[in-house]
Order: C-alpha cells, then sequence, then structure tokens
C-alpha cells in the first residue's frame, strides 16, 4: 500500500520506517516544518512555577542538545498529551510526569480537574503562593488549553516554544512526487495538517486526483478539517496514537 506520510520530521521519518516493516510504500510528505522559538531561559522562575503543559514532543526542542536533570525544574510536575510526549519529557531530564488521554481536550479537562484554587494572572500576579502553569505552546494552535484553564479559574502563563511553518509544494511537485502514483492512503495527525493538505490540494487543483485515497486520522476533530467530499472514506483511529492509527490500515480491505 502506497502512504502518504504527512506528519513532520523527526516524527515523519520514524513513521515510515514503521510502515515499511510492515510491508507499506511510504512516502514522505511533510507539510509543516517545526522551528524553536524559546529557550529554558525564557520560562518563569522555577518557584513561580507550579507545573508545565505541553500537548506536543516539539515543545522539548526548547532546552537544547541538554536537559534538565539535576536541576530544580526537573522536579517541576508536568503534564502531557500522550506518550510520545511523555517520552520526549523523559528524555529532557524531567521526573514527574502525567499523561492525558491523548488529546488536548483530554489534556486540559485533566489538568482543570487537578489544578485546584486559583486565578488566571499573569505571572507578575500571580505572587500568592499558588504559582502558576506554564503551556509550552506552539503556534499555530486552538486554544483548548488556554480556554480549559481559564474556565477552572487556574493561574497560567504561554511560552510560544516552538513554530509550525508551512512547506510549499509546487504543482509538479506535487504531481510526481507524491500523487504519482496515488496513494492508497493519507496519514493525517493534526487539525492543522488537515486543513493544509486541503487547502494544498484545492488551490493547485488535484481533488479529483484523490478521488479513491483512504484517510487515516488521529482523531475525528482531525477529519473534521477535510473536505466534506473526502468523508465518506475517512477512517479515524480507535485511540489518538499512532499504534491505533497504524492498526486502522487494516479496515481498509
Amino acid at each position: 500500500m502506497r502512504v502518504l506520510v504527512t506528519r513532520p520530521e523527526p516524527g515523519g521519518k520514524r513513521t515510515s520506517e514503521r510502515l515499511a516493516a510492515l510491508g507499506h510504500d511510504p512516502v514522505l510528505m511533510p507539510l509543516f516544518e517545526s522551528r524553536v522559538t524559546a529557550t529554558a531561559e525564557d520560562l518563569p522562575p522555577v518557584a513561580t512555577i507550579r507545573g508545565l503543559i505541553a500537548t506536543s514532543a516539539r515543545a522539548f526542542a526548547m532546552f537544547g542538545q541538554g536537559d534538565v536533570s539535576g536541576s530544580e525544574l526537573c522536579r517541576v510536575p508536568i503534564h502531557v498529551v500522550g506518550p510520545a510526549t511523555a517520552q520526549a519529557a523523559r528524555d529532557a531530564g524531567f521526573l514527574r510526569i502525567t499523561e492525558g488521554g491523548g488529546t488536548a481536550e483530554d489534556l486540559a479537562a485533566l489538568i482543570a480537574e487537578n489544578a485546584g484554587e486559583g486565578r488566571t494572572a499573569d505571572l507578575p500576579e500571580a505572587s500568592d503562593g499558588q504559582g502558576v502553569q506554564a503551556y509550552l505552546a506552539g503556534v499555530p494552535r486552538k486554544p483548548v488549553i488556554e480556554t480549559a484553564l481559564s474556565a477552572s479559574g487556574t493561574a497560567y502563563v504561554v511560552l510560544e516554544c516552538y513554530e509550525m511553518a508551512e512547506i510549499s509544494y509546487s504543482t509538479d511537485i506535487l504531481k510526481s512526487r507524491f500523487f504519482s502514483p496515488v496513494p492508497d492512503a493519507v496519514l493525517l495527525y493534526s487539525a492543522n495538517a488537515a486543513r493544509r493538505f486541503s487547502a494544498l490540494c484545492n488551490n493547485h487543483e488535484l481533488g479529483k486526483t484523490l478521488d479513491s485515497v483512504c484517510f487515516l486520522c488521529l482523531s475525528s476533530a482531525i477529519a473534521g478539517e477535510l473536505e466534506q467530499g473526502w468523508q465518506s472514506r475517512v477512517v479515524v483511529a480507535e485511540h489518538p496514537d499512532e499504534d491505533s492509527l497504524l492498526a486502522s490500515m487494516a479496515r481498509l480491505g
């Protein structure tokens, strides 16, 4: 099966290797590239941080090649969206890691439930002993975490530490490298990727090229961002993780 992998690097390469091991023909088509936009020095003082929040493994690129082992920061509780992000946190040297249910919505609910009383505030106003949750965020994003924290009255700050920049492709490259031959399936890991993929196909008038393609999505929210005409060929993973996503390929027949 020829499979387009839209996941950004370095995850895209790992996914391609897994697909190849399963006997498929993976084709890397990253739609975004990650750019680090902050460092550990941009964090609030450790004494004021009640916890850290991360919805992507890319958040930990802000710590560079080193880790936080042996520093006060390594003992700060951290909430992450799922297993891959948890592993990135461990690799960065964090010790107190709690996994959410695999989506930003699940993580937001967990944080709000465990946050206790507090108030949303900028760091200088949060000197009431409660501390703040520091959200290691990417750009662009939906304000799922911020909305949940605000609703629960939790004090927080947002540190935008990475940016997902769009990768452009010419019509010739799209046709020759990615759509010739036409893929059997497209893997989509984020709502941003689904929107970007749809926009590329529309802008280059390539939508009809994919009339027989199946779209494998990590969640229903991601599937909802695809073209309406593609919805009958969408398969959503039973759980929002890559194991489930790849397992869902068996449902294609």
